[in-house]
């Protein structure tokens, strides 16, 4: 119980403090924050009678890349390996799935299962190449990562894109909207990579090479397998954000996506405390402010929708300050 309490305040206190600090900023444009807040959640999580007029619908709908996003983000960092190339791996997903829902004609089922593999499989690919320099040249992963996001979207273009086929779409699970059951399949990863992270052998492995490597060294764990393991899920996890983002919402290949943009996944896993579950709240969460800023912010209080990417810089940079104070606090007690 009390494990769980202090986990929800790790979220609340920054959130807390985020509002805070936005609300200052809402002052000084002269409006009332009460009133724009009102307007931003009603915008981005109410949902009134009819799918048509759900936007907490919408919101699921933003945050489902998301999950895949941050989980892809919180493997790579329990693995002790800092990266930020989950966009230039769901490029690569998006591409391969829209090469096989475009050029291949299967059966209904089984063609968005088809094209959800190559996404996932493109995606480990990339993510693989970042591991391997690392592991094997001491290449530094924040740089190579970053360099392979560009390098992403040129190589995306090699593949024959086509609009994809109706048997290859995400059917909605809500008539009128394009919440897909890639949600569905983003809380199922959740959950596997939460099995797989705190339940399993290879789980520790990853945990005990990134956190105590030399524990790790003289338990016979073998570092560098470890993370070209987690890196390949890490990038299979990215690379299923841009399929479900092809297959369910925009039906063709796209290089910019509307509910991620390159860091978010970043945001989303560190918020999120590292945890799937917490990656989970803060991915809707961050879809609600997103889908909720052009209603909420700019149509209805006057005010320029990119405070709610303010919000989103706010949360996270909270985030990491409450961290930093909470280990301070610990060190002091050792000591």
């Amino acid at each position: 119980m009390r494990k769980t309490l202090r986990r929800a305040a790790n979220l609340l206190i920054p959130l807390g403090a985020c509002l805070l600090a936005g609300a200052l900023l809402i002052l000084a444009t002269g409006e009332n924050p009460f009133t724009t807040y009102a307007n931003l959640f009603d915008s981005g999580f109410s949902c009134r009678a009819g799918a048509g007029r759900c936007a907490f619908l919408t919101t699921l709908q933003f945050a489902t890349p998301l999950i895949f996003s941050g989980l892809s983000a919180a493997v790579a960092l329990r693995a002790g390996f800092f990266s930020i190339g989950q966009a230039g791996q769901m490029l690569v997903g998006a591409a391969g799935a829209c090469w096989i829902g475009s050029r291949f004609n299967l059966p209904a089922l089984v063609h968005p299962a088809a094209a959800l593999a190559a996404a996932a499989f493109f995606g480990a690919l990339w993510g693989l190449l970042p591991a391997l320099l690392r592991e094997f040249t001491g290449a530094n992963e924040i740089i190579v990562t970053l360099l392979l996001n560009p390098i992403a979207g040129v190589l995306a273009g090699f593949f024959p894109l086509d609009r994809i086929l109706d048997s290859a779409k995400l059917m909605p699970l809500v008539v009128s909207t394009k919440l897909t059951a890639g949600f569905i399949l983003a809380l199922l990863f959740a959950l596997l990579v939460y099995l797989l992270l705190w339940k399993s052998g290879w789980g520790l492995a990853v945990r005990s090479a990134a956190q105590a490597p030399r524990f790790a060294k003289y338990a016979g764990i073998n570092t560098h397998k470890t993370v070209i393991t987690a890196m390949l899920l890490s990038g299979a996890l990215a690379g299923l954000a841009g399929a479900v983002e092809v297959l369910g919402v925009h039906y063709h290949y796209v290089s910019t996506f509307s509910a991620v943009n390159d860091f978010d996944g970043l945001i989303v896993a560190f918020a999120g405390g590292l945890h799937p579950f917490g990656v989970i709240l803060l991915s809707i969460l961050l879809g609600g402010l997103r889908s909720g800023a052009l209603v909420g912010l700019q149509i209805r209080s006057g005010i320029p929708r990119e405070l709610g990417g303010a919000l989103i810089a706010l949360l996270l940079i909270f985030t990491a300050m409450h961290k930093f104070y909470r280990v301070n606090g610990n060190s002091e007690k050792k000591v």
